[in-house]
């Protein structure tokens, strides 16, 4: 289940201490997120509030942001006089309304971006509140100087390599103490259709990829140890059903068992010269608790927002095309294929319009 809004209240109401901010941590914002005239910051997993005192220090007009009353609690009386707005946000799950609509030139994450589930569609949903030219700061722990029973707090390469996919501009500093900063720009790079480096073999391959949402309406995709998101999927078991090999592939890799499934396309195309047919599989839904259950094969699956499968970086071509099998146009300029939709009418899936 994780740690919850009530743990975190208490570890600050019993006066837990935690990482102080550091000489370096303050060096590389002076130097890499310089406060513009009227600029206005966002500190999320404020907790106790040193970051953002120190931001509004720098000229920012902050908001702190934690999803724990108690972290704001101690914020409030440690820092009685800070020019902050203190927000009780849970900035994955809550509605982001308090926020306002007025652009943030920094964001900021420290320490905090771990324990974030759907870490790429959170950032990329604050990238969007950036002005043009903002800044997102992240300060993270890094695995390789974490102690394995602390393993959750931080970031490991392949973590990191999924995190800053799809911004523009990507820079890592050391931060001291084993932190690593992740400076990011450009919120939005172009989604690029991607092959895998290993060549298919045969004369031609059928596998099947489904495509599932939750209620929401949004995708789960997969980053992969090839470094690219992918949809679950795989290779047809011989005469298996094609739902039949979607919904067993979901089941594999994800721990989710779907209560419903339907083709919807089917797709050609090739790779490295072998013909290539891919059944697009919809989920119409599912019970089981979302897992890595093949860690030799991803890293992290997590729920994406369909309105920003443009600005992800590389895709497993496929998956991409499944994608635009069922929301067409969301992500442009893809490699030559066909597609054959199916004449059925798939059942309702919840979290889209009509279900």
């Amino acid at each position: 289940m994780g740690i919850t809004r009530t743990d975190w209240s208490e570890r600050y109401t019993e006066g837990r201490g935690f990482r102080r901010l550091g000489d370096e941590e303050k060096g590389l914002l002076v130097e890499h997120a310089s406060a513009p005239e009227g600029g206005r910051a966002l500190d999320v997993g404020c907790g106790a509030g040193e970051m953002s005192v120190y931001l509004a220090s720098l000229g920012y007009t902050v908001d702190g942001a934690d999803f724990a009353e108690g972290a704001l609690e101690q914020a409030r009386a440690d820092h009685p006089d800070a020019q902050v707005r203190w927000l009780c946000l849970d900035i994955e799950r809550d509605d982001p309304a308090p926020l306002g609509n007025d652009l943030y030139d920094l964001v900021v994450f420290r320490l905090s971006v771990a324990f974030l589930h759907d870490r790429t569609r959170v950032l990329h949903a604050l990238g969007r509140r950036l002005r043009e030219g903002g800044t997102m700061l992240i300060i993270t722990p890094l695995a390789a100087h974490t102690p394995a029973e602390k393993r959750g707090i931080a970031l490991d390469e392949k973590e990191i390599a999924a995190l800053t996919c799809g911004w523009t501009s990507v820079q890592r500093i050391a931060a001291g103490d084993g932190l690593a900063a992740l400076v990011l720009r450009g919120p939005c790079a172009d989604t690029v259709a991607v092959e895998r480096s290993v060549p298919a073999t045969g004369y031609a391959v059928a596998g099947a990829l489904a495509v599932v949402t939750d209620e929401h309406g949004r995708v789960l995709l997969g980053w992969s140890k090839r470094g690219m998101w992918e949809a679950p999927g795989g290779k047809i078991d011989g005469a298996e059903p094609l739902d039949g090999a979607g919904v067993r592939e979901l089941a594999e890799e994800t721990g989710l068992h779907a209560t419903g499934a339907s083709v919807v396309s089917i797709l050609t195309d090739a790779a490295q010269g072998v013909p290539r047919v891919t059944a697009v599989i919809r989920i119409a839904g599912f019970t089981g608790t979302l897992t890595t259950a093949e860690p030799q094969k991803f890293t992290r699956w997590e729920w994406h927002d369909p309105h920003g499968l443009g600005c992800l970086g590389p895709v497993f071509t496929p998956a991409a095309n499944a994608l635009a099998a069922v929301w067409p146009g969301v992500i442009p300029g893809l490699p030559p294929g066909n597609a054959y939709p199916t004449p059925a009418e798939p059942p309702p899936v919840p979290g889209e319009p009509g279900s």
